[in-house]
């Protein structure tokens, strides 16, 4: 008997501690609206530009552009165009 008391008080504790940490969890993301991207919040979003020789798509901040304004990935691509 007096383990199934233990044992009831176990189950007890464990579901208390389970809905204390899920209820944490959705209050914090309740009260902002949105989940949590804490770290993510302060990235700005950033228009991107293919690169002229691979195509690849490439933020404009980490462009190279050539005299005649083509815009590639690296200062290697854009020499790599030129020759061709």
């Amino acid at each position: 008997m007096k383990l199934l008391l233990w044992l009831a008080i176990a189950v007890f504790v464990i579901w208390v501690i389970r809905s204390n940490k899920s209820s944490n969890k959705t209050s914090a993301a309740a009260g902002t609206g949105r989940p949590d991207r804490s770290n993510k919040s302060n990235r700005q979003i950033e228009p991107m530009l293919q690169c002229a020789h691979c195509g690849v798509y490439v933020p404009v901040s980490e462009t190279v552009t050539d005299a005649s304004g083509k815009v590639f990935c690296s200062d290697d691509h854009r020499l790599q165009h030129a020759r061709s």
